[in-house]
């Protein structure tokens, strides 16, 4: 019987071992370098997840110091035992690198990128992390159709001097204080955020120049959007409808927009407490229990064409505040009637 020699056919076996054989990072899938267990990358190139990496108890699980570098997860999970000050993935390269397609569970910090430019973070889940996708001095960024749910701070943190970044597609679903959370952060842009469940869904402090826009806010606790000490931003075309307050400026908010809404079941639609200089315009607000649109302490600003229906009250302005402009408001009052009365 003719055969295939044997030292053939030892040589084809040791070739197919050696392409199947694990490795942190080590042999090709599809043009990409194949990963199983938690590793630092540093070399450019493309790297893709072939297993989970379960309940691993390191700092960082997979480390990319590199730029110019692609890591898919492949729809894989990497997870920890929930240290302090760990991260499922963390990226501190200085340019140009993209996450996508992957888990991260039981970290501090789910997926973190810190002090990176023109970097993309794309549909990942964050989930019982301390913050699910933490996003630190990030610019020209892009984050796309993003999960963060039942993390134990926010769902999404976008903070320092992180600038000219668009978040789209977000969802942040039962995190226990923000769903997305701005801090300090200048010139973003978050369009179709969905936010529910926690306790406030999108929150700016400190932040100035960014836009919140075509997103929906509801069933979260306080607000659907919070913004405090946060200047010249943009609210629009959002639809809320929270537990107390559907938009609410707080604490020297100045000079915000927030126009074009849609504030449904709100007990106050829109609420300033101690901010100035602010527009509301356009606004369509129904069903607030308690007011419409509600000021206290607030100085100097316009509250204009908002119409609605089904509100205990319309529009009141506390003694408290002063310099206001309010017109062309109908609110649908049972009763009627822009005045300002004590809130």
């Amino acid at each position: 019987m003719r055969g295939t020699p044997f030292a053939a056919t030892t040589l084809v076996s040791l070739v197919v071992l050696a392409a199947l054989a694990p490795g942190a990072a080590g042999g090709q899938d599809g043009g990409a370098t194949r990963i199983d267990s938690c590793t630092t990358i540093d070399e450019p190139g493309r790297y893709r997840l072939a297993s989970d990496v379960r309940n691993a108890s390191v700092d960082t699980c997979i480390r990319v110091g590199a730029s110019d570098v692609v890591l898919d997860g492949a729809g894989h999970a990497v997870d920890g035992v929930g240290a302090f000050g760990s991260a499922g993935v963390l990226v501190t390269a200085r340019a140009n690198v993209t996450v996508r397609n992957v888990t991260a569970t039981d970290w501090d910090d789910g997926v973190r990128f810190t002090g990176i430019r023109d970097a993309t973070v794309r549909n990942t889940t964050t989930a019982r992390n301390r913050v699910g996708l933490s996003l630190v001095s990030l610019r020209n960024g892009t984050a796309v159709d993003n999960v963060a749910r039942s993390n134990a701070v926010a769902g999404v943190f976008l903070v320092g001097a992180s600038s000219n970044n668009v978040l789209r597609n977000t969802t942040a679903v039962g995190n226990a204080l923000v769903g997305v959370q701005l801090v300090e952060a200048s010139n973003n842009r978050l369009v179709g955020t969905v936010a529910r469940g926690n306790e406030f869904g999108v929150a700016l402090f400190g932040a100035s120049d960014n836009a919140i826009r075509e997103s929906v806010a509801t069933e979260n606790r306080i607000a659907g959007v919070w913004l405090s000490g946060a200047s010249d931003n943009r609210v629009r075309g959002n639809r809320v409808s929270n537990r107390f307050y559907g938009v609410y400026l707080a604490d020297d908010a100045d000079n915000n927009s927030v126009a074009d809404n849609v504030a449904v079941g709100n007990p106050v639609g829109v609420r300033l407490r101690s901010s100035d200089g602010n527009e509301v315009l356009r606004n369509r607000i129904e069903n607030s229990s308690d007011t419409g649109i509600l000021l206290i302490s607030s100085d100097d600003n316009r509250v204009a064409g908002n119409r609605g229906s089904d509100n205990r009250r319309d529009v009141v302005v506390s003694p408290s505040s002063s310099g206001n402009v309010v017109e062309n408001n109908s609110l649908g009052q049972r009763g009627a009637g822009e005045r300002t009365a004590r809130a």
